[in-house]
């Protein structure tokens, strides 16, 4: 048990500045509240078990009016340097001693190290207080009731309260109803809007419920301001106007209907207007539908009906506008599709294929896309659109006649009548190709052969329809000279002894045949080598070797290659001639006493192109460009051969090498023709008679044929083509 001592432990403090002791001591400053305890007690422990306690009464307090206590706690010499501290607050004293209930007690969290000769410092604070003196304390921590609202003295434990309280009055947490014995009480819920007010439940659950809730009238019109009870005097008054909200003032020709000031619902009037050509402008409203009506404007009124086609539109009085059909002119490239009439548009569709004019004066051909183009398709070798209309002329002829590629002039002059409006064109066709000459008409009409001849290639391009049974190469064929061609030439031959070799024939659609030997060993002519099957560049045949020889003997001369023709229509081309561009034969072997020459290549067929939007061929057709023939060797017995046949113009037989003059000379080779590949030249032989024969030359390949048509070509099966042709689209 603790021991009371009494200024043994425990010291009041004046001054913060006192000496402290020798062993050290706590200055403790104690504070407290609206609560002034009537005597404090301080208890000072060690861990040890050391423990004394000191009581100083309210009449010892010094520091009243900062409600602070300040003691020092002295530790004892053979106490620990630690100590525990509690404050204890008493109701009561008696004498120095503390005495009655104990209010609260308040200690140190943990023990305070006391250092020697120095003063550790402890702040403890006691909570309990009556600030509203009504004897009953706050944030004390005896067992008593706590007073709820210490700053209301009628509020307190032990206080009154009635069923109508709406305040927990004796701190037991209930209010009013929810007090023992309230149930059917009269109560008063605060609302004078209500009536009957009386309580029901028990408990915390019980509350304070009106029988009934005052009902105000409300007024009749939508714009007048809604009654309600006001909860502090149960008057029914006015609540927030309704002017400015959204109403119907049940008339349907006003717009936009608010509540005015006045507790009135009024619009904006409606106002009619109207579009209609054939109605006032003007109308009237129907209230009761809010629909607008509009007066008919008289007949004979002007107009504009919703049809571009009709004319001297006029109202008919019934608000109907009413025009006259007239007839539909389609724009360019286009045919009627629906006629125009009071109540339907005219109607074009395109008119594909048919003839126009293009906006730079051109022939052209109508597209899908109504777009008139010179040609509907895009030719080989040259571009339709970028010839001017004045450059596109007519090639009219009344006989026979010849075109000299070297120098793009005709013979007979007189044979071609419209030979003013002819504006030739040459077009570079690069790497060394000779350039194409172009020919653009409107009309091609030939009443004789055209024949073409001369290193450059030819393109006639028509704008328009070309019918070869009456003017087109209608008794003749196209013939052209040999052309440059590189490996696709012949090779010639050469002469050793008293012999010559037969020179090879030209390639182009396949290469040539070579050339024979001569009877004594020299050297034949290789064949010439295969061409591009490609239209473009335009090109034509290749010239056959020349066969080996001397001054004695001359070797045959290579016969030269067809030329190259291009036929470009944009309608409809119908043929029913020959268009020729087979190659020549080459020549014999020359031959003299003492030598015998070898026989010359053949020149190989040239290049044919057929195009146009329709092509027809017919049964007198005849499209062509076979290989020639290769020329026969010569003998040293004074004994030439014979010349290689030119290709045939006219049909797909292969022609004949040279076979006759002489019995030792080697045979020339067969051109190349459909189906028929061109063939080798014979080698020269030594007869009994110690008579020698040069080599003959080699068959010249055919060349190409090219058909292309937009619309299916029709091709009669009477036709003749060699080579054969499978004709394309573009």
């Amino acid at each position: 048990m603790y021991r009371l001592c009494l200024l043994g432990c425990v010291v009041l403090l004046a001054a913060c500045g006192e000496k402290a002791p020798d062993e050290g001591a706590i200055r403790v400053s104690v504070t407290y509240g609206s609560f002034k305890p009537a005597c404090v007690r301080v208890e000072a422990k060690d861990a040890q078990g050391h423990q004394e306690a000191t009581d100083i009464p309210a009449t010892r307090f010094k520091n009243t009016e900062k409600n602070e206590l300040l003691v020092a706690v002295r530790r004892k010499a053979d106490w620990d340097t630690a100590l525990s501290v509690t404050v204890s607050s008493y109701t009561e004293a008696a004498g120095d001693r503390c005495a009655g209930e104990v209010v609260e007690a308040r200690a140190s969290e943990q023990p305070v190290v006391v250092p020697a000769k120095a003063f550790a410092q402890l702040n403890l604070q006691l909570f309990a207080s009556d600030g509203d003196e009504d004897g009953y304390l706050a944030g004390a921590t005896w067992s008593k009731p706590t007073d709820c609202d210490d700053s209301n003295g009628a509020i307190h434990p032990g206080a009154t309260e009635t069923c109508g309280s709406t305040v927990d009055l004796n701190c037991n947490q209930r209010v009013g109803c929810q007090e023992a014995g309230c149930g059917g009480s009269a109560c008063d819920d605060g609302n004078a809007c209500t009536v009957g007010d009386h309580c029901e439940g028990a408990g915390l659950e019980a509350r304070c419920v009106p029988a009934s809730t005052k009902t105000c009238t409300q007024p009749s019109g939508a714009c007048e301001p809604r009654q309600e009870c006001q909860p502090a005097t149960g008057m029914c008054v006015a609540a927030e106007s309704p002017a400015g909200q959204p109403c119907d003032d049940g008339n349907k020709c006003t717009n936009d209907d608010k509540c005015g000031a006045n507790g009135m619902c009024a619009g904006t009037q409606r106002t009619c207007t109207g579009t209609e050509q054939c109605f006032d402008a003007q109308g009237t409203c129907n209230p009761a539908t809010g629909a607008c009506a509009f007066a008919p404007l008289p007949a004979t009124t002007s107009c504009q009906d919703p049809l571009t086609c009709t004319q001297a539109d006029q109202c008919d009085g019934n608000g109907h506008c009413v025009g006259t059909p007239t007839a539909c002119s389609p724009p360019a490239c286009h045919r009627v599709k629906q006629q125009c009439t009071v109540s339907n548009e005219c109607e074009f569709e395109v008119d594909l294929n048919a003839a126009c004019t293009t906006s730079s004066g051109v022939p052209g051909v109508c597209l899908a896309s109504a777009a008139c183009s010179p040609f509907p398709y895009q030719p080989y070798n040259f571009d339709p659109n970028a010839i001017a209309a004045a450059d596109i002329g007519e090639l009219r002829t009344n006989s026979d006649v010849t075109f000299d590629t070297a120098t793009s002039t005709f013979a007979p002059e007189a044979a071609v009548t419209t030979l003013s409006t002819l504006k030739i064109q040459s077009l570079s066709q690069g790497s060394g190709n000779p350039p194409a000459l172009l020919i653009p008409v409107r009309t091609l009409v030939l009443n004789g052969t055209l024949t073409i001849k001369g290193p450059s290639p030819v393109i006639l391009a028509v704008y328009g329809n070309a019918n070869v049974d009456q003017s087109l190469l209608t008794t003749g064929s196209i013939l052209n000279g040999n052309t440059e061609c590189g490996s696709s030439n012949g090779v010639a031959g050469t002469f050793t002894g008293s012999t010559g070799g037969g020179g090879g024939g030209a390639g182009n659609g396949t290469p040539g045949g070579s050339g024979g030997k001569g009877s004594n060993g020299p050297t034949q002519g290789g064949a010439g080598n295969g061409r591009p099957a490609t239209p473009q560049p335009l090109l034509g045949g290749c010239a056959g070797g020349n066969g080996g020889g001397n001054q004695s003997a001359a070797g045959g001369k290579g016969g030269a290659g067809g030329g190259a023709l291009q036929l470009s229509v944009s309608r409809t081309l119908t043929v029913a001639k020959t268009l020729s561009a087979s190659g020549n034969g080459g020549e014999r072997g020359d031959a003299s006493g003492s030598a015998g020459a070898g026989g010359g290549g053949g020149g190989s067929g040239g290049r044919i192109v057929l195009e146009a939007f329709q092509l027809q061929l017919t049964s007198a057709a005849r499209i062509t460009a076979n290989g020639g023939g290769g020329g026969k060797g010569g003998s040293d017995a004074n004994n030439a051969g014979s010349d290689g046949a030119n290709g045939s113009q006219t049909t797909a037989t292969p022609a004949s090498g040279g076979t006759t003059g002489n019995t030792t000379g080697g045979a020339g080779g067969a051109g190349g023709a459909r189906m028929a590949s061109p063939t080798q030249g014979s080698d020269g032989i030594m007869d009994g008679f110690g008579t020698r024969g040069g080599g003959g030359g080699g068959g010249g390949a055919a060349g190409y044929v090219h058909l292309r048509s937009v619309q299916s070509c029709s091709i009669d099966p009477g036709a003749v083509l060699s080579p054969s042709s499978t004709c394309t689209a573009p």
